[in-house]
Order: C-alpha cells, then sequence, then structure tokens
C-alpha cells in the first residue's frame, strides 16, 4: 500500500526542490540561469502532478495527513520550529558580521540537520536527505573559502539543494508506483 505521508512528504520535497532550484539560478547569468529556472520548475511540477495522480489512486481519494501523521507530531512540530528559528538567527548574524553570501549555506545547513533529526524520529531514509543537504552546505562553503563569491556560493548550494530534494521525492514515488503495481 502506498504511503500517505511518504506522498505528501514527496509533494513537499517538489516544491522546496523547486525553490532551491530557483535561488540556485539566481547566481547564474544568462541562458544557464534560464535553462536552470525552467528545468527546476518542470521537475517540481512532474513531481506533484505524480504526487496528485498517486494520491487520487488511493481508496478514499488525495493523499492527507491523519492523527498518526508525522506532520501532526510533536517532533515533527518542534523540529520545525527550531528549524525556524535558526532560519532568523544564523541569517541576522550572517548579515551582522557582513558575511550574508553564506546564508544559502546556513539555510542548507539547518535544513540538512532537520532531516536527520527526522531521520532519528522518523523514517531512517531521512538520514540520506540530510546528508546530502549538509553536501551541497559544505561544498557552498568550499566555494566561498576557495574565494568564490555570492554568486558562485549561491549557484553551488542552491543546486546541489535542490537536486537532493528532487531526487528524494522521485525515489518516494517511484516506490509509491512499485508499491501499488504490486498490489493491483
Amino acid at each position: 500500500m502506498v504511503d500517505r505521508g511518504a506522498l505528501a512528504g514527496s509533494g513537499v520535497a517538489g516544491m522546496f526542490g523547486t525553490a532551491w532550484s530557483l535561488w540556485g539560478a539566481s547566481g547564474l547569468t544568462g541562458t544557464a540561469a534560464t535553462v536552470v529556472r525552467v528545468v527546476g520548475i518542470a521537475i517540481g511540477v512532474l513531481i506533484l502532478v505524480a504526487v496528485v495522480i498517486l494520491g487520487r489512486s488511493l481508496a478514499g481519494g488525495r493523499p492527507r495527513s491523519g492523527p498518526g501523521s508525522m506532520f501532526a507530531s510533536r517532533a515533527y512540530q518542534m523540529t520545525v520550529a527550531v528549524e525556524v528559528l535558526a532560519f532568523f538567527g544564523g541569517n541576522l548574524l550572517l548579515r551582522a558580521i557582513g558575511h550574508s553570501e553564506y546564508v544559502p549555506v546556513w539555510v542548507a545547513t539547518v535544513v540538512g540537520f532537520h532531516f536527520l533529526v527526522f531521520g532519528r524520529k522518523f523514517w531512517a531514509g531521512f538520514y540520506l536527505v540530510g546528508a546530502a543537504l549538509l553536501v551541497a552546505a559544505a561544498a557552498g562553503l568550499v566555494v566561498g573559502l576557495s574565494g568564490g563569491g555570492q554568486h558562485s556560493i549561491t549557484a553551488v548550494c542552491g543546486l546541489l539543494a535542490a537536486l537532493s530534494l528532487f531526487a528524494a521525492g522521485a525515489v518516494t514515488i517511484a516506490r509509491s508506483l512499485t508499491q501499488r503495481a504490486a498490489a493491483v
């Protein structure tokens, strides 16, 4: 049976993957930026369409989270609350010390740790997503420390983060399709 929570998570990954791809594209120029924007939006839309189609094929209609859902749990809500506070605090600090070019690195780091917590609390697969986002953050940091400017940091970190989330969403959809086919 297709897991509704995993399917909803795949939709979230598609939306945030799109946001990261647009952020990453802002570090590029010309045709490369346009191509990345178009491809990022297309991948995000494909993931969302797949989620809707798979969700409607489930008995009872579209996917939604119930009382046993990860999204309704206290652990989820507390993790997201701490994450939001960390975003604002870290971003304010980076801007205050004159290093706003590292904001994407900070955001990817916070989101990476968010997924590591989710891996411990909900599903071990989140460890992989968290690790991939931490790699994206580390790559952006290395680019910056190696002399790359804000645009390079944003492009590298943003596009690797987008790739991580798109991959997570696509894997979940593929697993859902396999489970659906096996159930038929």
